[in-house]
Formats: C-alpha cells, structure tokens, sequence
C-alpha cells in the first residue's frame, strides 16, 4: 500500500477522534477499523446506477459448507403480528417475526437479534434493507447461522426520550412485553448469549441503552449509524454516560459493534462513545466506511456484516441447536 494511502487511513481513524474527547486518549488500532478506500484509478463515465442487492460476505479462511435442509423448502417465513396493542405505550406496537427454513420441522430451539429502525420509518425498515434475503442466502451458503429475526415498530413512544418525570420508556415494552411475547409464541432459547439487540440510527440509541442497562438479558448489541446525543437522555439512560460508568463494563460486557459513514453527522456520537470505551480497555468494534450517507443504501451494503456479527457465535448446523421440546437452557 503507498505511503501516502496508509497515512491517510491513520488520519481518519486518529484525528476525529482526538477532539472528541479531552479527557480520553484516543482508541487503540483494533478498536476502529476502516474499509478500504476507493481506488486511485480514474473514475468512469456516470451509468445508470443499479439496484442495490444485498450479498452475504465471508472471511478468507471460512469454509463454506451448504446448509442441508430437513425439509422441501430453503425459504423462511415473515410472519406479521399487526394488533400487538401495548399497555404501557397506549398504543398499536405492531411487529414482524422471520423464522428461518423448516422451522417447524427441526423442533429445535433457536437465537434471536431484536432489530429497531429508525426514526421516522417503521418495522419494514430491515425488509427494505435486505435483512432476511441476505441471512437466508448465507444459512444456504453456509456462513450464517439459523436465526430468528423480530422486527418491532417502536411506534411515538420509541421516539420520546426517557427521562425523570416519564411514565413509561421504549425500554419497558421490549422488557415487558415484546421479549415475553417472542419467548412464548416461539422456540427460542432463552438465554442471554443466545439473545441480541441492534438498531439503525434511533434504533442504534435504543438498543444500547436497553442493552448496556441490562446486560444479563443480552450477549451483542449493535448500532448501525446509532444516534448517541450527550443532551437526549439522562445519565442512566445515555450510551455516552453508560460508556463511563457502567461498572460491570471491564469484566462481563456484551459484544458490542458500531459502524458510520465517514460522513455521517452521527459519527460523532459514536466516535465519542468509542474512545470513551477505550479509556477503560472495554472491547468492541468500531467500524468507519468511508463511502456512504445516513441512509437505507448505506444500511443494505452492510446489512451482511451486521447478520454477521450477531451471529458469530452461534451454531451454523441446526443439528447443535436445543431442543424446542426441552425447556430453554
């Protein structure tokens, strides 16, 4: 790589991050990790720009094993729960549910990732975005796990900050009602290693403030152009502040994954939040893409490494999944 190209990566990964924070040295290499930039070979002639369509990402040393199948179909299915009326938000918080090929064949129990939109869209947002057609392609190829996928509409009370004086917060209907929902109509395994939560932008803040205040309920959190804001939450609630003083952080902390657009204004949070973790030594990765906007197109190019990620740990052959006739481990 020339010279000039590996200075530049150092820029980008050190500088922003130097004036985030006064207080913090900044995060070390294996904390942010950048793709690589574009080409320096002239660029073409504009064409008619294609559809975006999600493909499934492997490491170089993976070994790709198609999935078998226990039955006549490699589709899944999504399933809609469109009245799911909340008694703490006073409201419809509707759903949706993708449950992986055979499921009901294999009687197994399985992982589940919790993921939240952003503000302003709705639970189709991770439809949109290829969520369900990349992780069946990767359960066929081999290099995802069967998962199941919930999908929930955070409805006004998932864009109300939580607060003192709240009532209620988008907090309590995950912990409430939509995790004792999914655990009762579906064979998961009920156990925090084998539960997630993620979300694009607002639903990035969510996720971490639920998951970082409750990390016995889950083993990954992800946030996907997370909107991190020192004056959206009080200080129990705030990834930022939870970055500095949440305790149990430096021994048991969940897997943890963040990625922006180079240009993205909530780069910023994030890279606060980043170098906030590295003070104290907490793993995590922290992703910078320099191409690319706060944006579905931005989130379907990388909606791969994020099945990915929440997945990692999780058995690729239904075989070495619990049985749903056994209680949950």
């Amino acid at each position: 790589m020339p010279i000039i190209k590996r200075l530049f990566i150092l820029l980008i990964v050190f500088l922003p991050l130097l004036g985030c924070d006064p207080l913090v040295p900044p995060p070390t290499a294996e904390v942010i990790i950048v793709s690589p930039l574009p080409s320096d070979t002239p660029t073409p002639p504009p064409t008619d720009t294609p559809t975006i369509t999600p493909t499934v990402t492997s490491t170089p040393d993976a070994t790709i094993t198609p999935t078998p199948f226990p039955c006549d179909t490699e589709d899944g299915e999504m399933l809609a729960f469109d009245d799911f009326r909340s008694a703490i938000a006073g409201e419809n918080l509707r759903y949706r549910v993708y449950i992986p090929p055979c499921y009901l064949e294999t009687q197994k129990r399985y992982p589940y990732v919790i993921l939240l939109h952003g503000q302003g869209s709705n639970e189709l947002q991770w439809d949109r975005i290829g969520a369900a057609d990349t992780l069946e392609q990767g359960y066929r190829l081999g290099v995802l796990p069967p998962m199941i996928l919930v999908m929930p509409y955070t409805g006004s009370i998932g864009n109300r900050n939580p607060g003192p004086t709240a009532d209620s917060i988008y907090e309590d209907v995950v912990l409430e009602e939509l995790i004792p929902a999914i655990e009762r109509d579906f064979c998961t395994i009920n156990s925090r290693d084998y539960r997630a939560i993620g979300g694009i932008s607002r639903g990035g803040f969510w996720a971490y403030s639920i998951g970082l205040r409750h990390p016995d309920l889950f083993g990954a959190l992800g946030g996907h152009s997370a909107v991190f804001d020192e004056n959206n939450a009080p200080a129990a609630y705030n990834p930022l502040d939870l970055a500095l003083n949440v305790s149990f952080l430096e021994e048991v902390s969940p897997r943890m994954y963040l990625d922006n657009a180079a240009s993205d204004p909530a780069g910023r949070g994030l890279e606060l939040f980043s170098s906030r973790l590295s003070s104290r030594g907490i793993p995590h990765t922290y992703i910078i893409h320099p191409l690319g906007d706060h944006s579905d197109d931005y989130w379907t190019l990388h909606v791969s490494d994020y099945l990915t990620f929440y997945g990692r740990n999780w058995p690729r052959d239904v075989g070495d999944l619990p049985s749903c006739l056994e209680p949950s481990p």
